[in-house]
């Protein structure tokens, strides 16, 4: 239930307590002719309606549907009730006046102050038509006319009240929301799920049927492509891609002016050729602004737009809700930008990491490529295990920076055409560490840092700089783990040539368990035959069939 809808509930249910008053007053007035069938029909009318109203204020569906038409009709009647009863023979000569003033406090909780004043106005007309017909002194007039004038004057300042604190509330609700967006949207690490969180909020606060949020394609920069979509009600069918100048959000997103429209509008056919029932539609820029530096104004970039449509109001969507909805794309403006530099700074350091690391290999002819290779082959592997994006990425960044830190070992020692004497592997042994050294203060993930550290460890704890065995290791370091020495030995080094596959598998095998991960190591298997990795190692030997695979 929305907060209009809790506001409503709570002011009806206030004005069906001021009814029980009026009920009671009428059978108080109505005591000494309780026997009359007329007097038994209305006060059984109403205690019906009054039981009927608090079983519709209990059920939110029936309030929904029938609530609001019912209680104002049942309110109508009340007002005729009152202003003619005073004159019937039933009652007449009675004080059935003073009901004017439970009537019109409940008006004035529930309608406009113009529909307060007609209805006083109409009560008044009513009560001197009827007291000149029925000859009655101008005298008998004072006390009902009073008595409306009270009511109505009651209710128009409950009226005023109702109507700024309902104000008042509404805005705090709305400055709640917009808050709870850019709260969201500093915890959130997924922009896609950012995104969906303030269309969500978004569609609840204006209560409209469905929207979707489009971004400028970052290559094809004349196109939107809606990146979330919601409907309040369920799946609807939204624009895919949406050319910029075309249609609602590409007018919107050339322009970079908010619009909303309505059926009644010039625009009614374009509302991005959605195929459902559109009444009325509103969309917003995502527009974030760059500063250009001292004595610049800033610029205005507009990075999307979001749509909302609503297939239940005509009414173009009020001002109040394009407000709120101008907020929110400010905060999803500026949060795809920071996402889109983000991105784009990440993406500039993996390049300068890769060609960095690249460049290093180039200082030994039998390593050259082995980064990127390693990196190949452990992102087969975590495919084929299941690994999410995040775990991925961690594992495409961790191999290739793996080797960073041997910029640290002399080349005497990384080229050295024998094996290593043990003074030189100790010197060797400490380019994980050294690799670690430089990256930490890049902001890696831990995951990735660990990779860069820890890629020589050993299941059975054996292994270097830490020492870490058994679960110790998490599954991306024991992917790279076994991805780095198939690698080692499916290539050239300078003190042998390259091991036959047969070998390399059978060495896997051999150590699987305690080196190496027992089940990293049938996956690499069963990868084996895989054109993608053939395609890798095609230079270096030629594949078995499956049965020499499975054999090792």
């Amino acid at each position: 239930m929305t907060l209009s809808q809790q506001s409503r509930v709570s002011v009806d249910a206030f004005a069906i307590k001021l009814r029980w008053v009026q009920v009671l007053g009428s059978a108080v007035l109505l005591s000494d002719r309780i026997a009359n069938p007329v007097a038994i029909a209305v006060l059984v009318w109403g205690l019906a309606s009054n039981l009927w109203a608090h079983w519709i204020l209990k059920n939110e569906g029936t309030y929904d549907r029938i609530g609001e038409r019912t209680l104002t009709g049942i309110r109508s009647l009340d007002v005729l009730v009152v202003a003619i009863a005073p004159l019937l023979p039933l009652t007449f000569g009675s004080e059935f006046w003073v009901l004017f003033v439970p009537t019109f406090l409940t008006l004035g909780l529930l309608a406009k102050r113009s529909v307060t004043l007609t209805l006083m106005g109409t009560c008044i007309g009513l009560q001197v038509l009827l007291t000149f017909l029925n000859a009655t002194p101008y005298s008998a007039l004072f006390a009902p006319i009073a008595a409306i004038l009270f009511g109505a004057l009651a209710g128009t300042v409950l009226t005023s009240y109702q109507s700024r604190e309902a104000g008042l509330t509404a805005n705090d609700h709305r400055l709640t929301s917009v808050l709870g967006v850019g709260s969201a949207l500093s915890d959130m690490s997924d922009l896609r799920e950012m995104m969906l969180h303030s269309l969500k909020t978004a569609i609840a606060e204006t209560q409209a049927s469905c929207g979707y949020i489009t971004l400028i394609d970052e290559e094809v920069k004349t196109d939107l492509v809606t990146e979330v979509a919601y409907g309040a009600g369920g799946e609807f069918e939204f624009p895919k891609r949406v050319e910029v100048g075309s249609g609602l959000s590409g007018y919107v997103a050339k322009m970079g002016q908010p619009i909303t429209l309505s059926v009644e509008g010039e625009f009614d056919e374009e509302f991005d050729s959605v195929t459902a029932d559109v009444k009325s539609a509103a969309a917003i820029p995502l527009v974030s602004r760059g500063y250009q530096g001292m004595g610049q104004s800033s610029t205005e970039q507009v990075m999307g737009v979001m749509t909302l449509l609503d297939t239940k109001r005509s009414k173009a969507f009020s001002g109040a809700d394009m407000e709120l909805l101008r907020a929110l794309g400010s905060l999803v403006g500026v949060a795809v930008s920071n996402a889109r530099m983000e991105e784009r700074r990440r993406s500039t350091f993996l390049r300068t990491m890769e060609s960095l690391a690249t460049a290093l290999e180039a200082r030994d002819e039998y390593t050259r490529g082995h980064s990127q290779r390693v990196c190949e082959v452990s992102a087969m592997i975590g495919e084929k295990m299941g690994l999410g994006p995040d775990a991925l990425e961690e594992l495409r960044v961790g191999t290739i920076l793996h080797d960073i830190g041997k910029i640290g070992v002399p080349d005497s020692i990384l080229n050295k055409r024998a094996r290593l004497t043990d003074e030189e592997f100790i010197v060797m042994k400490s380019h994980p560490v050294i690799g670690y050294e430089i990256c930490k203060p890049l902001m890696l993930s831990e995951g990735v840092l660990m990779i860069i550290r820890n890629h020589h460890e050993k299941l059975d704890g054996s292994g270097y700089p830490d020492g870490l065995k058994g679960g110790e290791l998490p599954l991306s370091l024991r992917i790279v783990c076994v991805a780095d020495a198939f690698d080692a030995m499916s290539s050239k080094r300078p003190y042998r040539a390259v091991m036959e596959l047969s070998t390399v598998l059978a060495e896997l095998s051999q150590h699987a368990g305690t080196q190496f991960d027992p089940v990293v190591v049938e996956v690499l298997k069963q990868l084996i035959t895989s054109k993608s990795l053939h395609a890798t190692y095609a230079q270096y030997w030629e594949f078995g069939d499956e049965d020499e695979v499975r054999a090792a």
